[in-house]
């Protein structure tokens, strides 16, 4: 910097020099001779990430069943977003959700009065987010689950109360990996009291495929706002590796 008939520069060795000017010499530039860089701002360089993505999306390469390859675009982003903005129509309700959990479809109230699932308060995890799975893993971890039949393995998760801001509507997707099971869900209000009894739980059968492995599914509809956790028993033993993915949203389905 010029101060008065002198300039100040710093060496390699961050030494700083204070050398006058010489009459009629003027200040040298301050960036280096040879130094051609495009210094960019940072709104620049994340412009041109984002031509760079937009340019070179990436894609799936899918092989079909008779050899046939071909590429697919994926965009992670989109995807998450179009899980939270995609609405379930009523006709999408009627179709493909069952059990559907509703006053009406109640169990008997002496049932609900009844000695059921308390003393398992300590067995259940939090599933509380929407949007977000949550793994159980080898049900033998778990207490077993007295019936009529027999003790069960069984896991126990809670989601809680409907948010504030309620469609009335929630959906949970419950997908069962590691081996073809029959299961069972009993769905309970806050004080662990049963509401519902969906004995052998419908159980969609999804294939492996290059980027999953195979998995049972079941779609249960909550309308009833008292349901806030479950039980979910297997009508078998289990195998060593079975686990249980949740997933719940309010209004939307939470998986695309």
């Amino acid at each position: 910097m010029a101060d008065g008939s002198y300039y100040t520069w710093v060496d390699a060795q961050g030494r700083i020099h204070n050398v006058p000017l010489k009459p009629g010499e003027e200040e040298p530039p301050t960036q280096p001779p040879g130094d051609e860089n495009d210094y960019q701002t940072e709104e620049e360089v994340q412009e041109k990430l984002r031509q760079y993505d937009e340019d070179n999306p990436a894609f799936y390469v899918i092989v079909e069943p008779d050899g046939r390859v071909r590429t697919e675009t994926y965009d992670a982003e989109a995807e998450q977003e179009a899980a939270a903005e995609t609405i379930v129509s009523d006709d999408e309700v009627i179709i493909g959700w069952d059990p559907m959990l509703a006053p009406p479809f109640r169990v008997e109230q002496q049932m609900t009065q009844g000695a059921c699932c308390e003393a398992f308060a300590d067995q259940f995890v939090e599933a509380p987010k929407q949007f977000k799975s949550v793994q159980l893993f080898d049900p033998v971890r778990y207490r077993s689950f007295p019936t009529s039949q027999g003790n069960h393995t069984a896991w126990y998760f809670h989601i809680g109360k409907p948010p504030k801001a309620s469609s009335g509507r929630r959906f949970l997707m419950l997908r069962l990996r590691g081996a073809p099971a029959e299961a069972s869900l009993i769905s309970l209000n806050s004080d662990l009291k049963p509401l519902y009894y969906s004995r052998r739980l419908p159980l969609n059968a999804v294939p492996e495929s290059w980027h999953s492995v195979g998995y049972q599914e079941a779609r249960v509809l909550v309308e009833d706002k008292e349901v806030e956790g479950f039980i979910l028993y297997l009508d078998m033993k289990p195998a060593e590796d079975m686990s249980l993915e949740i997933r719940w949203a309010d209004g939307y389905v939470p998986f695309q």
